[in-house]
């Protein structure tokens, strides 16, 4: 079977070399889309090929037998995809889209659609593998809602594909041990919005705080938009002024512009692979912010972590794979070490319970769709 994935490349070789607008583009546009792609070709056994978004139908067609699409919040009205709807009209290999979901402030909204986005979404479902099966695995049951709206029907509600990175069936047990077995949490990794979430700039600045203790040292982990990036790699001269002052003022306010670049140059990380990335956050006792994959890496790498909602595209992935969440209206109470740990309510054996029937769903839409799983992904669903 030739499957071939949709995304620009999946290996950037050696990115600390790499000219930054190259390697920001390697990720799409947000370092967590990583996650979901290392999740999606480490989980389908076959003959994988990955070429971009906009490569022509006519390749595709001659190397693929079928096209798996990672999929993100495409279904927004911050998306316009015509251009690649019209492109996917003259495709004539099937696709399987894996993630895609659905972006409002919050679950009593409809989804509002660019006409092209709209067009997009159609195509993919015309082109199913089999008719009679949906090709689209969704983030969750608003997303398939959304969906049934829209005149696409029948979509698998998934999750997130990079729930089943780690292969251990037991993932549950490992991360409340790590958990259960700290008398204080000392070293946070801070999962980063970016400035223009107001709703969550009191929240980071208290988390930024924790970062700071000489024995305990932190990390503030960035994935979007382009200029919260560049922080990470002391790309300074290349940010406007502004933009530059909005960050500082959303993350330090009280720092001078040469202490903010000393903080973005001792505290600020972007990751532009998964196993780094996992390992990184292995030094730590907890993940927490505003970002689910930097959340869901963590748990992978058996550490706790805990996603600070701001709409219904995180707070939909967290319900359907389990990791723990807080609103952001609901962060009433000063973020100290203390009051962190008694946010966090975890089951390991509900966790893994979980997780093993949301991989059985995910085996079957795969099988539906004519790809086969690989053996660890299967073990995780027989439990």
């Amino acid at each position: 079977m030739r499957v071939t994935i949709l995304w620009q490349t999946f290996d950037s070789g050696l990115y600390s070399n790499h000219d930054f607008e190259l390697l920001y583009k390697n990720v799409g546009h947000n370092n967590g889309n990583l996650a979901f792609v290392y999740a999606i070709q480490s989980q389908i056994d076959a003959e994988i090929t990955f070429a971009p978004w906009h490569a022509k139908p006519e390749y595709l067609d001659e190397i693929s037998d079928i096209v798996v699409l990672p999929c993100a919040n495409q279904l927004g009205p911050h998306t316009k995809l015509g251009g690649l709807a019209e492109n996917l009209s003259r495709l004539k290999t099937p696709i399987v889209g894996i993630g895609i979901g659905a972006q409002a402030k919050d679950f009593s909204q409809d989804v509002a659609l660019d006409p092209g986005t709209l067009a997009w979404v159609q195509q993919l479902d015309a082109h199913r593998v089999d008719p009679a099966v949906s090709n689209l695995y969704t983030r969750g049951p608003y997303t398939s809602a959304q969906l049934e709206k829209l005149g696409v029907s029948g979509a698998c509600t998934g999750g997130c594909p990079s729930h089943f990175i780690n292969p251990d069936i037991q993932l549950g047990q490992k991360i409340a041990a790590n958990w259960n077995g700290l008398q204080h949490i000392r070293k946070v990794s801070v999962s980063a919005g970016h400035q223009s979430w107001a709703e969550v700039r009191e929240i980071e600045q208290q988390l930024v705080g924790l970062l700071f203790d000489p024995a305990c040292t932190g990390q503030y982990v960035v994935q979007s938009m382009t200029d919260m990036v560049k922080i990470s790699r002391g790309d300074f001269e290349s940010i406007e002024p502004e933009v530059f002052q909005r960050l500082k003022n959303h993350i330090v306010p009280h720092y001078s512009d040469s202490e903010f670049k000393a903080f973005c140059l001792n505290y600020v990380y972007s990751f532009y692979d998964v196993p780094a990335w996992m390992d990184s956050l292995r030094r730590y006792d907890l993940a927490i912010g505003p970002r689910y994959h930097g959340i869901a890496l963590a748990l992978q790498a058996e550490k706790m972590g805990v996603v600070v909602t701001i709409d219904t595209r995180t707070e939909e992935m967290c319900q359907q794979t389990g990791i723990p969440y807080i609103r952001s209206q609901d962060c009433d109470r000063p973020l100290v070490r203390s009051t962190l740990k008694s946010l966090i309510q975890f089951d390991a054996d509900k966790y893994d319970e979980f997780r093993s029937e949301r991989a059985r769903n995910y085996v079957n839409f795969l099988e539906a769709n004519h790809l086969k799983p690989k053996a660890f992904l299967k073990a995780i669903a027989e439990g």
